[in-house]
C-alpha cells in the first residue's frame, strides 16, 4: 500500500506492507496536508494481526478527527482511546510551514530521523513503553527546519543498515522510499514508514 501527499511545502510519500501471512496490518498511519501545516501519526499495535490492528488504528482514526489539535493534546487523546484494548506505540509530527517548525512525540519504538541540508541531522528520543490508557508521561519537542530538510518515520518493521545516511543523501523521497521498498526485510514483522521532504 502506497499513499503520496504533497503541497508547494512538503511532498511525502506512505508505505504498508503486513507480517506475511497475516491479512490486517498491526500498524496504522495517517498524514494530511493543509496550507498551514503537515501531520502524521504512526502507531504499532501491540503484537500482530486483528487486535493490534484495532489498537493502532483507533490512534490513526483519532489524529484524522482532531488533526488540528496540537501534538500535545493529540498524543493524551490517543492515550484514552486505547482503555480496554492492548495497546501501541505512537509517533507524531507536526509541522508549521509558516515558523518552519515541526513538533515530535513519540512513546515506543518507532524511529524518526531529519537530516537538514546543512548536515544537521535531529532524531528527538522515544519516551519507553506503550500507550494502553492507563497515565503516562510525553515528551513533545519542537525543532526548527531548513528548506530540503528530508525525513523518515518508520517502525520496527523496517530494519536496513544506514538510515542516516539515506535520508541525507540526494536521493528523490521516491528514490528512497524505492530503496527501503525493494531492500526492507518483510515478512517477520509489520512494516510502515513515512518518507518525505520539506520545501
Amino acid at each position: 500500500m502506497l499513499e503520496l501527499d504533497l503541497n508547494q511545502h512538503i511532498q511525502a510519500i506512505a508505505y504498508q506492507v503486513p507480517k506475511e501471512g497475516n491479512v490486517f496490518n498491526g500498524d496504522s498511519f495517517f498524514m494530511k496536508v493543509t496550507a498551514e501545516y503537515f501531520i502524521c501519526v504512526v502507531a504499532d499495535g501491540l503484537g500482530s494481526g486483528e487486535h493490534a490492528y484495532h489498537s493502532s488504528n483507533a490512534i490513526s482514526q483519532e489524529v484524522e478527527k482532531n488533526h488540528d489539535k496540537e501534538v500535545e493534546v493529540l498524543i493524551d487523546s490517543c492515550n484514552q482511546v486505547l482503555k480496554d484494548k492492548r495497546g501501541a506505540t505512537i509517533s507524531i509530527l507536526k509541522v508549521h510551514f509558516l515558523q518552519k517548525t515541526f513538533t515530535y512525540s513519540s512513546v515506543g519504538n518507532i524511529q524518526f530521523v531529519l537530516s537538514c541540508p546543512s548536515g544537521r541531522f535531529i532524531y528527538p528520543l522515544p519516551i519507553l513503553g506503550y500507550l494502553s490508557g492507563k497515565p503516562q508521561k510525553y515528551r513533545c519537542q519542537t525543532y526548527s527546519y531548513e528548506e530540503g530538510s528530508k525525513f523518515i518515520l518508520h517502525t520496527d518493521g523496517l530494519a536496513i543498515p544506514g538510515i542516516k545516511s539515506l535520508v541525507s543523501s540526494s536521493c528523490s523521497i521516491e528514490e528512497i522510499s524505492n530503496y527501503l521498498e525493494r531492500n526492507a526485510k518483510t515478512g517477520k514483522d509489520d512494516l510502515t514508514y513515512i518518507v518525505g521532504q520539506l520545501l
